[in-house]
């Protein structure tokens, strides 16, 4: 085993195999990684869970899609970088599709 990342099937086997796990560093590295982007990541709640319910009813996205809505809206967010085209039905709210995203 090394200690880059694993896919599915590899997390279901590795699940007891608490020795194999502490090993596995690469995830934790690319995630600190993003800290260091000055970004601001946001926790979620009842009421955030709410106001996506009602933004999935309106607009039809999924889930994980509403809920970015729904943080949008509560922090008065107007621009998204993403080539997921689900959001540019959204009123109000400005896409950037970057070229360099695949």
């Amino acid at each position: 085993m090394d200690s880059g990342l694993i896919n599915r099937p590899a997390a279901a086997s590795l699940k007891r195999k608490h020795d194999g796990i502490r090993g596995l560093r690469k995830y934790w590295e690319l995630t600190a990684r993003i800290f260091q982007w000055n970004l601001m990541v946001l926790g979620s709640d009842e009421s955030r869970h709410h106001r996506a319910q009602r933004v999935r009813a309106e607009h039809g996205l999924l889930t994980n899609d509403s809920l970015i809505v729904a943080a949008c809206l509560e922090h008065d967010i107007r621009s998204l970088a993403t080539r997921d085209s689900d959001f540019d039905q959204i009123p109000g709210l400005t896409i950037y599709k970057p070229t360099d995203l695949s």
